[in-house]
């Protein structure tokens, strides 16, 4: 398995190619899937505080910038990105086999929706929902997922925006250092919502620290957790 920790130090920045796939069925998310992998990886990294340079080979995936993938800095053939990024890339993401020269290689599980529409309600709880299965594991989501998944989002932010008004405490350094190890040594995201779920309900856990938590760890998740601060409750919101 990829170890961010021990693969992927070094100076300058990092550069990282995702290859998604051509189109396949309407509900085909494997391609979204690839780029939601690299953007996490590319997260993680800059967490660590190395820079990172994106490329994307394959057609283009609509749903990508609703998903809140950071956008390529490079897209094309590999020769066209490695041109564009001044070298090869390190690291490829691909959903079978890379059966180009150099680098590592992060192969990413297929992914589908049972029924494709469904997607259109909130493509950040599609992310949600990918990031949490191990990301070489297949996985198909339905219309129930999402709909479970659009109001554990809500809830989040409806609960972050609360404890932003509580007073601020450090975060919650054990839980922060378990997430990060997973993260750093496989991109297991799903181990890290495991934790948020776990966290969200610690009752021995102050409100200021939730919040601490919950926003650092969501510059890695990206599932705009806070993006409710500031606002009013709006009827009918989740207590």
């Amino acid at each position: 398995m990829l170890s961010i920790v021990d693969e992927l130090t070094g100076p300058g920045p990092l550069r990282i190619c995702a290859h998604a796939p051509q189109d396949g069925d309407p509900g085909d998310l494997t391609g979204l899937r690839v780029l939601l992998v690299a953007d996490v990886l590319a997260r993680v990294v800059e967490l660590r505080g190395r820079a990172v340079l994106m490329g994307w080979t394959g057609p283009q995936v609509p749903s990508a910038d609703g998903a809140g993938i950071r956008p390529a800095d490079a897209t094309g053939t590999l020769e066209e990105i490695t041109g564009t990024l001044g070298g090869p890339p390190v690291v490829h993401i691909t959903h079978r086999a890379f059966e180009g020269a150099g680098g590592a290689s992060l192969r990413v599980g297929e992914a589908s929706a049972t029924e494709p529409q469904a997607v259109d309600q909130d493509v950040l709880a599609v992310r949600v929902l990918l990031l949490g299965h191990p990301h070489h594991e297949p996985v198909a989501v339905t219309s129930e997922e999402i709909t479970a998944a659009v109001r554990q989002l809500a809830r989040w932010r409806r609960a972050v925006a609360d404890w932003a008004e509580e007073p601020s405490k450090p975060m919650a350094a054990d839980l922060v250092r378990t997430a990060r190890a997973a993260l750093e040594d496989t991109l297991d995201t799903s181990e890290v919502l495991r934790l948020l779920r776990g966290l969200e309900t610690a009752g021995e856990v102050p409100a200021g620290a939730k919040f601490e938590t919950f926003a650092h760890l969501d510059r890695v998740l990206g599932l705009e957790v806070v993006r409710e601060i500031g606002r009013p409750r709006s009827a009918g919101a989740p207590a």
